[in-house]
């Protein structure tokens, strides 16, 4: 038996007791392999809402933010001073309100320092050829805190190759939640 994958990424194998995957209004679906064997499966909150965590990539030596290159104090002091901010996309991702934002700093420490809530579905942007989409989100400034004193690194985070954005892993999930504080 095999399931879909969303966006064309392929099918994964289910195996054993596992049985048919469960839809997901969202489109989205979490690795939950463990040892190779497993499923791909929505996470949710305890009211049922589909949530996914989305590992958002920044180069502070490249991007920024408001003109000011998008480190990770530019982003702690944002998501105290002006939390509300919308983010590029190269490809529209099946993001849906509630959904978390993870950002990824790639210099000079490879590391989580900041999370961010999706607050709407991303967004064609015509007027961008490069990045011809947008998802707006709200930085979350305690939880940001907590990262930025404690920082997720990449080996940590289970990351393969590094694309711009790329969902979370259910054991980089549970780091990241309980350093967020979340």
């Amino acid at each position: 038996m095999e399931a879909m994958m969303p966006e064309g990424e392929g099918t994964v194998p289910v195996h054993g007791e596992i049985g048919q995957l469960p839809a997901c209004d969202a489109g989205g679906w979490h690795d939950a392999r463990q040892g190779g064997i497993g499923s791909w499966a929505a996470s949710a909150t305890a009211t049922g809402e589909i949530v996914q965590d989305w590992i958002y990539i920044l180069n502070p030596n490249k991007d920024t933010l408001d003109g000011e290159p998008a480190g990770k104090e530019t982003m702690r002091r944002l998501a105290h001073d002006d939390p509300e901010s919308d983010f590029w996309l190269s490809r529209r991702n099946r993001m849906e309100p509630g959904d978390r934002l993870w950002f990824f700093f790639s210099h000079p420490e490879s590391a989580v320092a900041v999370v961010a809530e999706v607050d709407s579905k991303p967004r064609e942007d015509p007027d961008d050829p490069e990045f011809g989409y947008r998802v707006e989100a709200t930085l979350l400034p305690d939880p940001t805190d907590a990262l930025y004193g404690h920082p997720v690194g990449r080996d940590e985070l289970e990351l393969g190759q590094v694309r711009s954005v790329q969902k979370v892993k259910p054991g980089a999930l549970k780091i990241l939640l309980a350093r967020a504080g979340l």
